[in-house]
């Protein structure tokens, strides 16, 4: 599924009625029914039900999801956010519908409490809200968040701008939203995610070209995404392949002391189908590593000969970082490795992300190499110079920018985890806060390696590796688990990975 911004759902709602000649009125009554039917059904006992509804189009739908809800037998009364002489022409469609059905209208002056109702329906500002609050508004929203009612915001919680921003006034913290046609990207990305509450997607009519057009640039990596991804993402080779045939992937990380950390990559690694796997680490750690996992081939790093090892085999993909650590010992194995890898694709991870900045002051990253990133936000924060205030304002935005300054993918992790190449973008919709563990993300890099051996795209390799992450969370969650390891996801893949 898509998610769009203000812009493009602007666009698709002008499209309907210019090409496919669908009347926004019908539009805004299919939307109002679709809120209604959601509502009936998300909140069977609500039977005393506040509309508060704004003059613009959202408004609009409030009033023709007041019309049905009155229909289904609720008592409903609509609190007017604005001046009547200034709802939109479509919008007032509704109103006038409401005020013939006897529906009971109060001007936003004279609006009581909400306390006394047992659900709120907010419709006063849809997805072209950008803010600031003028007072009135302000007013309603601190109504409808002090009422202690549910709220089922209608499209946008009231307040939250669309296009994936933070908000710096008061926003409806909804229990339900349903958004229209498709959801805006502050619905599925923080902090915008957290006002929401539950989220419903209500079929409004517009036609599918134009709600799966690819001129939309945002998608979520869902269900649907990973069926599309299916066959790219298949296992390589036939009944009598080999393991070279499933790719071999070398590891550089768990420097001394920090050896844990490029063990989880490994097992995850292993866990998600790769053929071979390969370990450059220093001496010490070798010691400690080898014969732990199995099928771990384990080489010593030596200063100025990491070229030489590297051209010694085949390999398919490097993931290099986790547990490097950041001395100069390890700044200098990251430069011989950068420098040397010339084929396949190149994941940096962990303490290569803390290294890479000073390695981009004085080398360019090869052509013929494709390249991942998988920074958290302090990580994001370092290569893009920014604070991470300054990321978390708008993620999908920094996740772009990192895209494009660095030339790389970006899988910008966190929840609702983004996966963009500067101009496509796609957000992950599994997971939950068990993922909050000490070495999540050595799991995370250690199934995207994997995963990279295989037919797919980086890009869209790195959208499963976050998807098959969150699942494994998800599936140890419904398990009744409270709390987990890393560990604990790596064993949860193999119900998870085909």
């Amino acid at each position: 599924m898509k998610a769009v911004t203000a812009a493009e759902i602007k666009e698709i709602d002008k499209r309907a009625e210019e090409e496919y000649k669908i009347p926004g009125a019908l539009l805004m009554g299919f939307a109002g029914r679709a809120a209604s039917d959601i509502i009936l059904k998300t909140f069977p006992n609500a039977d005393d039900i506040a509309v508060c509804a704004g003059t613009g189009n959202n408004g609009g739908d409030g009033f023709a999801a007041a019309y049905f809800l009155q229909m289904a037998g609720r008592a409903v009364k609509i609190f007017l956010c604005g001046e009547a002489e200034k709802i939109t022409a479509s919008a007032s469609v509704y109103y006038n519908i409401c005020r013939a059905a006897g529906i009971e209208i109060i001007a936003e002056s004279a609006a009581p409490g909400l306390s006394g109702f047992n659900l709120i329906v907010d419709a006063v500002f849809g997805s072209g809200f950008k803010g600031p609050l003028r007072e009135g508004a302000e007013r309603i929203i601190h109504s409808i968040n002090s009422s202690g009612v549910p709220a089922a915001a209608l499209d946008m919680p009231s307040g939250l701008p669309s296009d994936g921003e933070a908000a710096h006034w008061p926003v409806v913290k909804a229990s339900l939203t349903i958004a229209m046609g498709l959801p805006k990207i502050s619905l599925v990305t923080w902090p915008g995610r957290g006002f929401c509450g539950a989220l419903e997607i209500a079929d409004i009519g517009f036609p599918q070209a134009l709600t799966s057009s690819d001129k939309i640039k945002t998608e979520l990596i869902d269900e649907e995404f990973m069926r599309s991804a299916a066959l790219s993402l298949k296992m390589p080779g036939g009944a009598d392949t080999n393991k070279s045939e499933r790719g071999h992937l070398l590891l550089i990380g768990g420097f001394d002391g920090m050896e844990g950390a490029i063990m989880m990559s490994a097992a995850a690694a292993l866990e998600s189908g790769t053929g071979l796997l390969t370990l450059i680490s220093t001496a010490g750690a070798r010691r400690a590593i080898a014969g732990i996992i199995p099928e771990l081939i384990t080489i010593s790093a030596e200063t100025g000969k990491i070229h030489e090892t590297i051209h010694a085999r085949r390999y398919d993909a490097l993931l290099i970082g986790p547990g490097m650590g950041r001395s100069e010992y390890a700044a200098g194995i990251f430069k011989e490795a950068m420098d040397a890898f010339d084929t396949g694709t190149v994941l940096i991870d962990g303490d290569g992300l803390f290294h890479l900045p000073a390695y981009l002051e004085s080398a360019v990253l090869k052509s013929g190499v494709k390249y991942v990133l998988t920074p958290h936000f302090m990580e994001a924060s370092r290569i893009m110079k920014k604070s991470v205030d300054e990321i978390k304002e708008n993620r999908l935005a920094a996740a772009k920018e990192c895209a494009l300054k660095t030339g790389c993918i970006v899988l910008l992790k966190g929840p609702a985890s983004i996966v963009t190449d500067g101009e496509r973008a796609y957000i992950n919709t599994s997971g939950n806060n068990l993922l909050a563990a000490a070495g999540s993300g050595d799991v995370l890099s250690g199934i995207l390696g994997a995963l990279l051996l295989r037919k797919a795209a980086p890009a869209q390799a790195a959208c499963a590796a976050c998807y098959f992450h969150g699942k494994a969370a998800d599936a140890l969650a419904q398990a009744g688990k409270r709390h987990l390891r890393a560990t604990d996801i790596i064993s949860a893949l193999k119900e998870i990975i085909p």
